[in-house]
């Protein structure tokens, strides 16, 4: 076996200590919120880690343990909407490890993802950005609040990684394993379709410039693989229910069903992006008595500063003729708008990590430019993190 050099050690030190702090900042958090904070909307009974099963890491544990259920036009919701990746490997796991208990598992196995995750960011950031640039870029991924998912049965950490391969290996000029990852990764999550759409359109581009009918048949190809995760999944649905699209229709309890023009219009007037209530917040921090959940107030805050950092991350790759990202960042919040936030406004866009890259590499770019800005916008993402982690133990749901 051959042994590493030193200095190949002295290279994950820097990663080994992100990746504490990252820990430190999101267990700390979960123990301030279980002994200290007020219970929430949905508190979970019993130990600390049993607070870490909540919200969407119940449907994933349910999936991994019953299976899917679909009743068509159901007013409450359904695990049909959420993706089989996650469930299926945790299954699967479950089975090799029968004396364990699932929801550890699945805890563990976020765990693990979320810290592969950490030193594939890097090594993507390396292929993008100058070495300081790309470890404070390291620093702002794995210091976001979206980064206490690493500690709850939820696919973020699962995601990212097939993300970050996609583009390793998309890097590497190697198209083949680029569909590949694209394709597990159509499997873990509504919004990483697009993310598959999108890195597929440029292969597929790339290809047209040979002007053959040869690279357009492997464009088809590369099209399918890109999205075999989702094509299977499909599958299983026309198969089990006789409904192909039940995860699109099983949204109804969620999004509600609205018209295109509704959706458009929605967005054209920032609603309700700029219609969430913020008093609460501004009451908790003044020391002030609220009677309603602050929480809720810092989740849409959240997500409304993330979301304007994405659109001016896509302003600042079309400045710098960096197509390829300004198409990704593109598609991606485009699709995050019309699907998800004109029906419910912002949420969830901070927890969806790999819609985060190309602001992720915009904070390492202006670390490098303005150290100073630079520390206190990652000394706010670690707030971030600390109350993401608070919340959420104590029962509130995620900003």
């Amino acid at each position: 076996m051959k042994i590493p050099k030193l200095s190949t050690y002295r290279d994950l030190l820097p990663r080994l200590r992100v990746n504490f702090v990252t820990a430190l900042l999101i267990w700390f958090g979960v123990f301030c919120g279980y002994y200290f904070f007020s219970r929430g909307l949905d508190p979970v009974p019993g130990p600390l880690a049993a607070s870490l099963v909540n919200w969407d890491a119940k449907w994933y544990l349910d999936i991994a343990q019953h299976g899917y259920q679909y009743v068509p036009g159901s007013p409450v919701g359904q695990n049909i909407v959420f993706f089989p990746l996650y469930s299926l490997i945790l299954a699967l796991l479950g089975k090799i490890l029968p004396f364990f208990a699932l929801a550890n598992i699945g805890i563990w196995l976020a765990a693990g993802s979320g810290v592969l995750s950490i030193f594939l960011f890097h090594r993507f950031a390396r292929e993008n950005l100058a070495e300081p640039a790309a470890n404070a870029a390291t620093w702002f991924y794995a210091l976001s609040p979206a980064a206490f998912f690493f500690a709850s049965d939820y696919p973020t950490g699962l995601m990212n990684v097939l993300a970050l391969l996609a583009l390793l290996t998309w890097h590497r000029e190697r198209p083949a394993l680029t569909a590949f990852w694209l394709g597990l990764g159509s499997a873990s999550g509504p919004l990483m379709v697009f993310f598959a759409f999108a890195l597929w359109s440029i292969l597929a581009w790339q290809r047209w410039q040979e002007r053959s009918w040869r690279s357009l048949g492997g464009s088809v190809l590369l099209g399918f693989f890109a999205s075999s995760g989702l094509i299977a999944f499909i599958v299983y649905q026309y198969v089990t229910f006789s409904a192909p699209l039940a995860f699109i229709h099983g949204h109804a309890s969620y999004l509600g069903e609205l018209s295109p023009l509704q959706k458009l219009t929605n967005i054209v007037h920032l609603y309700p992006f700029s219609g969430a209530d913020y008093t609460p917040l501004w009451q908790a921090l003044a020391g002030e008595v609220t009677a309603l959940n602050p929480a809720r107030s810092v989740y849409f805050l959240m997500n409304v500063v993330v979301l304007a950092g994405n659109l001016l991350a896509l302003l600042y790759f079309v400045w710098r003729r960096v197509w390829a990202w300004a198409w990704i960042a593109l598609v991606l919040v485009g699709a995050y708008l019309w699907f998800q936030g004109a029906s419910q406004g912002p949420v969830s866009t901070y927890r969806l990590l790999y819609l985060n890259l190309p602001l992720f590499l915009l904070g390492g770019q202006l670390w490098q430019w303005r150290p100073r800005w630079g520390y206190v916008a990652l000394t706010l993402s670690a707030a971030a993190l600390f109350l993401q982690s608070a919340f959420f133990a104590s029962g509130h749901w995620a900003f």
